[in-house]
């Protein structure tokens, strides 16, 4: 009994940890949101993202930067690695990893809306979103989720 009850703790434990965590595809469902969400709230400290100027709202340590219109959230970006907001380390949606290639982002989410290989950029319609993804050197270093 002592053994299930220490498992059982053990469970729990491991689950609220990992609650904790906010990345990958769970990032695309805060554009739209309000910043006054308490969801969105709780995503802002764990990523200790504060309100910097006007519109904006940014991380400088993990590498996300938002801008809102109407205390909506319209455009969330991820950050490789950034002189101003940092470095964003997290799952990216859609399983895409920085470091990734053009031809690797390609082959995981499919033909691109829009495609520039000679800037680096490829954009994606996702019905209520376009997601960007920035390229320099050949390498993924940028995502930006933007609300239609």
């Amino acid at each position: 009994m002592k053994k299930l009850i220490t498992l059982s703790f053990a469970l729990i434990l491991i689950v609220s940890t990992r609650a904790q965590t906010i990345d990958g595809d769970a990032m695309i469902g805060f554009v739209g949101s309000r910043v006054d969400d308490p969801v969105t709230q709780r995503f802002f400290n764990l990523y200790e993202i504060k309100h910097s100027s006007g519109v904006k709202y940014s991380s400088t340590k993990y590498g996300i930067d938002i801008t809102a219109n109407n205390d909506t959230i319209i455009d969330l970006s991820f950050y490789r690695s950034n002189s101003l907001y940092g470095s964003y380390n997290n799952k990216l949606p859609k399983g895409i990893t920085f470091g990734m290639t053009s031809p690797q982002v390609i082959k995981t989410l499919g033909k691109p809306t829009t495609l520039y290989m000679n800037t680096g950029y490829a954009e994606y319609d996702l019905g209520k979103y376009v997601m960007n993804y920035w390229f320099e050197q050949g390498v993924l270093t940028q995502v930006t989720i933007l609300l239609k």
